[in-house]
């Protein structure tokens, strides 16, 4: 017998955001194309038809935008919000602007402040991982790439905050509108700014791409950094906890990477898999489809779960527990098909050489979940708030 609705996937009840796999499993079991009343959505969460809708854009496109209500000024000028062609041209510009060596010129100075910062808190007996490490390593990484100085680096986290907060519901917009026009306006001061004083940054190199006749408008380079923005504080913001979060919940996977730095590689990679920040994208059902035995009419608005994937036992063997050692998998953690993210080489390179430089310092360190706080909208999974301690 299927259950009813409200047990079935209820983003209003606090536990779904503590733990969101029993949700998750349900739903593969009971409904994998399921029709959330309030909202009008489809979720799909199983393995083989998220791996479907990520890969056919010709049923299901990002048009409208990848996110459940996207931002007028982000809508068919990001990579996340269209289809090829066009989306294939943009990004080859935007892939060679992420290329290895601008990351590899980056890593020093990014284990210098990550020290830096570990040292400034030695004298705390308790501190906040997400405010106190995360978040400033992170956007301090991301200042790097953007060219930010410490003031505007200071300024575009600012304008993050609220990202992802689940103010006007657990599904609804992931910013106010108003602050998506703050982060255009700002964004689009910086790019004024290198057309006076070019530099060696994603700004300037993506001006110079253009002048030398890449199908790229000065619009379409702020939507783009808007997105490198987001996913510093929404997807390697939120992985970044998670994963300080794994390794405390498996203290002996902890202490294999401990032992051998090497797999912090696969820290990375399990972690993205088993917890993901990128819960799920969002899509426009371009014609009828069948998911199963559920058809989905042409117009609807689809809800792809890559975190439900992640955990899809049909696929991956035992998918619940987390194992660096674990034979790779192809997982969603970072998307798939063309959606594949842009940016994952840069933020799992970001993300290495933090954890290489924290966890020999850390150590043993412990948690306090009883007072954490997390995110509270379905597209992302992750803390706002995350108490850490370790013995100095």
């Amino acid at each position: 017998m299927t259950e009813p609705q409200d047990r079935l996937f209820d983003p209003l009840d606090g536990r779904f955001f503590e733990d969101p796999y029993p949700t998750y499993r349900r739903l593969r079991d009971q409904a994998p194309a399921y029709r959330d009343d309030a909202t009008g959505l489809w979720l799909i969460t199983r393995y083989s038809d998220v791996e479907r809708a990520a890969i056919d854009y010709e049923t299901f496109s990002s048009c409208r935008g990848n996110v459940t209500i996207d931002a007028p000024m982000r809508v068919g000028k990001t990579l996340g919000s269209m289809d090829p062609p066009r989306h294939d041209q943009l990004r080859r510009v935007v892939q060679r602007t992420l290329s290895p060596t601008r990351v590899a010129n980056l890593v020093p100075v990014i284990r210098e402040e990550t020290r830096r910062r570990l040292a400034m808190l030695a004298d705390r007996e308790v501190c906040d991982f997400v405010a106190d490490i995360g978040k400033p390593l992170l956007f301090g990484a991301i200042g790097l790439l953007l060219g930010l100085d410490e003031e505007a680096a200071a300024k575009s986290g600012a304008l993050m905050t609220g990202l992802f907060r689940g103010d006007d519901g657990p599904m609804g917009t992931v910013l106010p509108s108003e602050r998506f026009d703050q982060i255009g306006q700002f964004l689009a001061g910086e790019l004024a700014g290198r057309e006076e004083t070019p530099g060696d940054d994603l700004f300037s190199v993506l001006l110079e791409a253009k002048r030398q006749g890449a199908p790229l408008s000065d619009p379409e380079i702020v939507a783009n950094l808007s997105t490198v923005l987001l996913a510093g504080n929404a997807s390697a913001g939120h992985l970044f906890p998670n994963i300080m979060n794994a390794l405390w919940l498996y203290p002996d996977e902890r202490r294999k990477v401990l032992a051998d730095p090497s797999k912090i590689h696969a820290v990375i990679e399990e972690s993205v898999r088993w917890d993901t920040s990128t819960q799920c994208f969002a899509r426009q059902v371009m014609k009828n489809v069948r998911i199963g035995d559920v058809d989905i009419p042409a117009g609807s608005r689809a809800v792809i779960f890559f975190g439900s994937a992640n955990r899809d036992e049909r696929v991956i063997d035992q998918p619940d527990l987390f194992n660096i050692d674990r034979k790779r998998v192809k997982h969603f953690g970072f998307g798939a098909g063309q959606h594949l993210c842009a940016g994952a080489f840069v933020a799992k390179s970001i993300l290495k050489s933090i954890l290489e430089e924290i966890l020999p310092i850390l150590g043993e360190y412990d948690l306090d979940l009883n007072h954490a706080e997390r995110a509270r909208h379905v597209m992302v999974r992750g803390f706002t708030k995350l108490p850490i301690s370790w013995t100095r």
